[in-house]
C-alpha cells in the first residue's frame, strides 16, 4: 500500500513531516517500509498485514493518524442533492448470491470523457497509477481513497440493458482491458450483458465495454464480491491487480453505496452529466458486534495506568462507539470496516498500539515454575523418537498437505479425506489423511539416487472427517518404512528386510512403552501380508502393517519390496509407561519345554499365542515361537508351529510334575481349540 504526504495531509491537520508520520505509523502497527520522491510528493510504502484491509485506503491510514495525534478526521461529503435524474433503464440481476452478496450500478449520462484534472491525476500518479481518463481516474482516485474498487462501463455498449451477476459458462472468454484474452472456467464469479461476459468480477473489466473518448453514458459499478471467489479467480487467471487485492481482503460492507456516491459526484465534476438513480440488488449487511470492555482488567493486562476518557478517546479516534455508565465497563460497538474486532482484548491491543508500546514500562515479571514441562503427548513422541533413533532408524519429515494422488492411491488407508477449501496449488488441496504416501516418496526420492538400504521413520499429524459429525480428527502417528538390506555382514552375510523386521520396530516401541502389541489378520487393498495392530487389553485396533502390492509400488516408481506400518501414537498415549521399572533377577530357576503342533495352514501363529497366553496358567512366563515350517513330510494345507514355554515362580521352585500338568492343560486347550495335533 502506498499513499501521498499531501494527500494524506486533506483528511488531517498535522505539521509532522513525512519522516515523523513514518515512524508514527511503525510505532502503531501500520510499517512504513520507504519514502520516495514521486509526481511532487513524498510517497510512504506500507507493510499492512492480512487482517487489515481497512488501511489499504486514504482514509483508513488518515483515522490511525487521527487517534495517535488526537486530530479530528476530515472524510469529505458524497451526499448526492435532490432528485437523480432520469436515465436509461438498467436491470440488475445476481444468480450467484453466494459469491456476490450485493451489486449496485449507477447510470451517469453526457458525460464527456477527457484528460482528469491535476486533482484527480496527480495523487494517483504519486502511486504509480497511469493517468487513463477522467473517468477512470475518478475510480482509481476513489479506490485508493475510500478502499472501494469500482469500475466503470460504456453503457451504450451494454446489451440488452441488462447486468447479470453470475458464474462463468464453461468454454467462456473475454478480451479484458489488458487486451489479453483469457478463458473463463466454471465457478468463476463474472458480470456479464445479455449477451456475453463483460468484466470478471472483482479482477479486470471487458475490453468491449470500456470507456473511451467516444463514451457518453456510464454504469458505475459498486459492489461486494466474496473474497475467497475472487482469490481463486485471480490466482487461476495469474492476474492481480489494485482491486482484487483488496477484495481478497475483504473489503467494507457498508461502503458499497458511500464510495459509489462520492465517485458519481466527482465524475460529474470532471465531466458534467446527469447523476441518475442508483440500481441496487441483493443485500450485504455488515456486522457490527458489541463487545464489554473493562478498563481495569486491560490496565491490569497491560501493566499502565489507563484512564477513561484516554480509553473512550483512543477507541472513538478509531471509529469506534462506545457506550456507558459510571465505572470501568464499557460497551464498544465496531464499525463494519474492523472485522478484525471481535473480542476485549482485540480492544486491548487497540489501546496498546495507540497508547504506544515504547511507552509501556519494562519490567521483570515474577517467576513461576512450571508444574509440568511437557505434555504426555510430547513425552510419548519423544520417547518413541529416541526408541527409532537407537534402532538405526533415521527420522524424515514430510509436508502435511498432499494432492489428489495421496487420496487416490491409497484409497484404502485414507478415510474421510480433508479437503481444503483454499488450498496453495493443485499439488496440496488435502491435509495428508495419512502418513504412507510422504514414506513412500521419501523411499522413491532415495532409491532414484542409488540410495537402495533404507530404514525410515516420521512421527506426524495425519487428518480425517469424523464418522457422521461435524469437524475434523487430528491423530499423531508413527509410520516406519523398511526395504532393501536389513543386514550387511562379511561374517554373518547379507538379509534382505522383511515383514518380521517391522515387526520388531512396532514390538520394541510398544515393549519400551509398557504395553504388548498384537498382530491380527488384515485385508487392506494395497498391502500384501497385511496385519491390524492393537493393544493387549484395550479395544480397538491402533494400526496397520505389511508389504506394500507392488501396483502400488510402481505408481511411486519402486520396484523392490517395501514394508510399512503405521501405528496411532494418539490411542497409545494414555496407556503407556513412561518412567522406568526394573524387576529384581529372580532367584528360583524357570524351566523350559517345547510344544510342536501341526496344524490347518488358515490358523495363524498369533492366534495359538494368544490362547497359550490367556490359558490362565500363572507358572507361564514367556511364551517364544521358535519355528515355522512348510515342505517335505508336512501335508498339504498344513503348517508346523513350535513353541518354547518357560515356567517359574517368583517364589519356589517349581516340580516336575508341577511343570507337566500345566503344559498338558495347555497342550489340550489347543488341541480342543484348534484340532491341533503334535508332533
Amino acid at each position: 500500500m502506498k499513499a501521498g504526504y499531501n494527500w494524506l495531509k486533506k483528511y488531517i491537520d498535522t505539521d509532522e513531516g513525512p519522516e515523523d508520520l513514518a515512524k508514527a505509523f511503525t510505532m502503531a502497527g501500520s510499517e512504513v517500509e520507504s519514502i520516495e520522491d514521486a509526481a511532487g510528493d513524498k510517497v510512504l510504502s506500507f507493510e499492512i498485514t492480512s487482517n487489515r484491509p481497512d488501511c489499504l485506503n486514504i482514509i483508513g491510514l488518515a483515522r490511525e493518524l487521527s487517534a495517535v495525534y488526537d486530530k479530528d478526521l476530515k472524510v469529505p461529503g458524497a451526499e448526492i442533492g435532490g432528485s437523480p435524474g432520469k436515465g436509461p433503464g438498467v436491470e440488475c440481476v445476481i444468480e450467484a448470491g453466494g459469491l456476490c452478496p450485493r451489486y449496485t450500478a449507477r447510470v451517469i449520462t453526457g458525460v464527456k470523457v477527457k484528460p482528469a484534472s491535476d486533482s484527480v491525476k496527480k495523487p494517483i500518479e504519486a502511486l504509480g497509477m497511469r493517468p487513463v481518463n477522467n473517468i477512470v481516474d475518478v475510480t482509481n482516485f476513489c479506490l485508493m481513497e475510500t478502499g472501494q474498487p469500482m469500475h466503470a462501463f460504456d453503457l451504450d455498449k451494454i446489451a440488452g440493458g441488462r447486468i447479470i451477476v453470475r458464474e462463468a459458462g464453461k468454454g467462456e472468454k473475454i478480451t479484458t482491458i489488458d487486451g489479453v484474452e483469457r478463458k473463463l472456467e466454471p465457478g468463476m464469479l463474472v458480470i456479464a450483458d445479455a449477451d456475453r461476459p463483460v468484466a470478471i468480477a472483482g479482477v479486470m473489466g471487458g475490453r468491449d465495454t470500456e470507456v473511451t473518448a467516444s463514451t457518453r453514458n456510464i454504469l458505475l459499478e459498486s459492489a461486494y464480491f466474496d473474497p475467497l471467489s475472487v482469490r481463486r479467480t485471480a490466482r487461476k487467471l495469474g492476474l492481480s491487480t489494485d482491486s482484487s487485492y483488496r477484495f481478497e481482503r475483504g473489503v467494507d460492507k457498508a461502503m458499497v453505496v458511500p464510495a459509489s456516491d462520492r465517485a458519481a459526484l466527482m465524475i460529474a465534476d470532471e465531466a458534467g452529466g446527469t447523476i441518475c438513480e442508483l440500481h441496487d440488488a441483493g443485500e450485504a449487511l455488515p456486522e457490527r458486534p458489541q463487545i464489554t470492555f473493562d478498563i481495569a482488567r486491560a490496565a491490569e493486562i497491560l501493566g499502565v495506568p489507563l484512564e477513561r476518557n484516554d480509553v473512550e478517546r483512543i477507541l472513538t479516534r478509531l471509529g469506534l462507539k462506545v457506550k456507558g455508565e459510571d465505572g470501568t465497563a464499557l460497551t464498544v460497538q465496531v464499525p463494519s470496516f474492523r472485522e478484525d474486532l471481535r473480542r476485549a482484548i482485540d480492544l486491548v491491543e487497540e489501546i496498546a498500539r495507540i497508547h504506544g508500546y515504547h511507552n509501556i514500562p519494562a519490567r521483570v515479571s515474577k517467576l513461576v515454575p512450571q508444574i509440568e514441562r511437557k505434555t504426555r503427548a510430547r513425552q510419548v513422541t519423544d520417547k518413541v523418537r529416541q526408541l527409532m533413533w537407537g534402532a538405526g532408524l533415521r527420522e524424515i519429515m514430510t509436508y502435511n498437505m498432499a494432492g489428489e494422488e495421496a487420496v487416490e492411491r491409497l484409497r484404502g488407508i485414507s478415510p474421510g479425506p480433508v479437503k481444503l477449501k483454499n488450498p496453495l496449488s493443485e499439488e496440496l488441496q488435502y491435509l495428508v489423511p495419512q502418513l504412507v504416501h510422504g514414506m513412500l516418496k521419501t523411499i522413491s526420492w532415495n532409491i532414484n539416487r542409488q540410495n537402495r538400504d533404507l530404514a525410515f521413520f516420521e512421527i506426524g499429524k495425519t487428518y480425517a472427517e469424523k464418522d457422521g459429525q461435524k469437524g475434523f480428527l487430528e491423530t499423531q502417528a508413527l509410520c516406519i518404512g523398511l526395504t532393501g538390506a536389513a543386514r550387511k555382514s562379511w561374517k554373518e552375510g547379507n538379509r534382505e528386510a522383511d515383514i518380521f523386521d517391522l515387526k520388531g520396530c512396532v514390538d520394541l516401541v510398544m515393549g519400551r512403552l509398557g504395553l504388548e502389541a498384537i498382530f491380527l489378520p488384515g485385508e487392506l487393498e494395497e498391502f500384501s501380508a497385511c496385519a491390524e495392530l492393537a493393544i493387549r487389553g484395550k479395544e480397538g485396533m491402533i494400526g496397520f502393517a505389511g508389504e506394500v502390492k507392488k501396483p502400488v509400488l510402481r505408481g511411486y516408481d519402486i520396484e523392490q519390496p517395501v514394508f510399512i506400518c503405521q501405528v496411532d501414537l494418539s490411542a497409545v498415549q494414555d496407556a503407556a509407561v513412561l518412567e522406568n521399572r526394573y524387576a529384581p533377577i529372580p532367584k528360583f530357576p524357570f524351566s523350559t519345554r517345547d510344544v510342536s503342533v501341526l496344524c490347518d495352514d488358515s490358523v495363524a501363529a498369533g492366534r495359538l499365542y494368544e490362547a497359550m497366553v490367556s490359558s490362565g496358567e500363572e507358572t507361564v512366563r514367556e511364551i517364544e515361537l521358535t519355528d515355522a515350517y512348510r515342505g517335505e513330510k508336512i501335508p498339504d494345507g498344513k503348517v508346523s508351529y513350535t513353541y518354547s514355554i518357560k515356567y517359574g515362580s517368583a517364589a519356589r521352585t517349581l516340580q516336575d510334575q508341577e511343570i507337566e500338568d500345566a503344559h498338558a492343560r495347555i497342550k489340550a486347550l489347543l488341541e480342543k481349540k484348534f484340532k491341533v495335533s503334535f508332533r
